[in-house]
């Protein structure tokens, strides 16, 4: 009797283990279907009787307590490796699926079934073994079952303890696996927790990939061969996938914000160069097409929900690409100088490196006298009002003791101007005011006049904020705000007049003349779009 009772519960065990290995490849089926219907428009090439299984696995109850239980555990061995076949029929149209779509689809469907996800889970870890792209598509079904939303901050947290090692317990019971050697379990673990600490300690969003944390804990999942299967190792696992979901949302919030303000920018600025085509060259439109393209794949994605790490950086690095295309020479320790420099004697050699900071106006000391001779002209009048004068007098005594050269064309290298960041028209046009060069008409003195209040606004923008970027905990100056507010309108009214300078100026001007016109304003519009971001936060209380 005894022994009777025994080989029932085994027969009842197996026969169980047998349904559900049905219902677990039924369920897989069913997921293939609709990944190739969603994305392929198609059916999966396999053909499998699941109907004619179903009746066979269903028929072994009318023979369990009937039949002797060794013929019993042979059909349902027989059963079961017909299960196998089916097994590899589907696995190897899975294998034909990237990673990608099986993110898309449940992102796309956004299911909560837990039972659904759970099945799909339990199908991969029927293999002892499974490729890198595999582990991809377990890490992310893992993630998604083993995790719980706070209620205090919305942030992803592991389940509990208890659940967790339920569940994987459960996981890796479908298959007889040889235990990985404990040391290769515990550096696993160490290596995913080190990372994990990583991923915590990423303050901006570029941090992620320049690091390449992401890309390291991808890693590491794939060479964990064995190991994978192990309860401690899925938990760091998913506290490393958890850590990296939670840095990447907080850091995303505040990318997607400078990314949407940049994009509209550079949006605005191609309109501008598709009425001027002759001002933009062929590599200005090829990077501006990229950043087209990388634009709607972004937003389609955003749109269905879909956000990546990759997309968001290749955007990012289209933005910040054009934005320093358009915005010229950079600083000094952020890129390379020209392959040639103007040619400048030693004479002004040495005057340079004795110009520090320049004599400005109210000083005691004062810059060399000009030469009895040399006629003056009379200074715009901004460089005597209260909001530019100080940074237009910088510019132009600079300038003035400089004495040095470089026409349009060149860019203004001297040690005492390379902290301005002018172009060449902008030096050109400060010497003029400087009265060095007397022969210029009224239209150049004009030009002359818009050059150098842009180039001094643009200046003052750049310090104000500098100063507004200090950390959100401390109060923001009450007196540069209000600078910060004159300046923003100031800018505006400058751009009105750029824009009325190259309607006068027409598409059928001077080329250099419109080149010049178009960079100087694009500069200014950026300066304005970067401090009215960092106005508008201050004042209204954010980061």
């Amino acid at each position: 009797m005894s022994t009777s009772i025994v080989d029932l519960k085994t027969l009842h065990d197996a026969y169980t283990r047998l349904t559900e290995k049905f219902k677990t490849f039924w369920t897989f089926h069913q997921f293939l279907q609709g990944v190739h219907k969603t994305f392929f428009g198609d059916a999966p090439g396999y053909q499998i009787d699941f109907q004619g299984l179903y009746d066979q696995i269903k028929s072994v109850t009318t023979i369990l307590n009937v039949q002797p239980p060794p013929v019993v555990m042979d059909q349902i061995n027989q059963l079961d490796g017909r299960l196998d076949v089916v097994y590899r029929a589907l696995s190897a149209d899975d294998e034909k699926i990237a990673a990608s779509w099986v993110r898309r689809f449940f992102e796309k469907v956004r299911t909560e079934d837990e039972k659904l996800l759970l099945a799909i889970l339990r199908f991969y870890f029927h293999a002892r073994q499974v490729s890198p792209e595999a582990i991809d598509k377990m890490d992310f079904l893992v993630t998604l079952v083993g995790a719980r939303r706070s209620l205090d901050d919305g942030r992803y947290l592991p389940r509990f303890p208890q659940e967790l090692t339920k569940l994987f317990a459960a996981l890796l019971g479908l298959v007889r696996r040889s235990p990985a050697p404990a040391a290769e379990l515990t550096a696993a673990v160490k290596a995913l927790g080190l990372i994990r600490q990583d991923i915590d300690g990423c303050d901006r969003f570029e941090d992620l990939t320049e690091k390449k944390i992401l890309d390291s804990l991808r890693t590491v999942k794939h060479r964990l061969g064995p190991a994978y299967y192990d309860t401690n190792v899925l938990s760091a696992i998913l506290e490393a996938n958890l850590a990296a979901k939670n840095r990447f949302q907080t850091l995303y919030r505040n990318e997607e914000r400078r990314i949407f303000e940049s994009s509209q920018q550079l949006l605005d600025i191609e309109r501008e160069l598709s009425r001027r085509p002759e001002v933009a060259d062929a590599d200005l439109q090829e990077e501006f097409r990229r950043f087209r393209q990388f634009k709607e794949e972004f937003d389609k994605n955003r749109n269905e929900g879909e956000i990546r790490h990759g997309q968001v950086t290749r955007l990012a690095e289209a933005i910040d690409q054009l934005m320093a295309r358009l915005d010229g020479a950079g600083e000094a320790a952020g890129e390379a100088l020209p392959e040639a420099l103007p040619v400048v004697d030693e004479e002004e050699l040495s005057e340079a490196r004795e110009t520090i900071s320049g004599f400005f106006p109210g000083r005691d000391t004062v810059a060399a006298s000009p030469e009895p001779t040399r006629q003056e002209r009379t200074l715009p009048a901004f460089v005597k009002d209260g909001l530019l004068a100080e940074y237009a007098s910088k510019i132009l005594y600079s300038i003035d003791m400089l004495r040095g050269g470089a026409g349009s064309g060149q860019a203004a290298y001297g040690a005492s101007l390379s902290r301005f960041r002018l172009e060449p028209w902008e030096v050109r046009s400060a010497r003029r005011l400087q009265a060095e060069e007397l022969d210029s008409t009224a239209e150049d003195s004009a030009y002359d006049n818009l050059y150098i209040e842009g180039a001094a606004l643009r200046l003052m923008v750049d310090d104000i904020a500098t100063r507004l970027k200090a950390p959100s905990g401390e109060p923001a100056d009450a007196s540069d705000l209000d600078k910060a507010s004159e300046c923003l309108g100031r800018a505006q009214d400058l751009d009105r007049r750029f824009r009325q300078a190259l309607e006068a100026t027409g598409p059928e001007g001077p080329p250099e003349r419109l080149n010049e016109l178009t960079r100087s304003r694009f500069r200014l519009l950026r300066a304005f779009s970067g401090l009215w971001l960092l106005h508008n936060a201050r004042v209204s209380g954010g980061e």
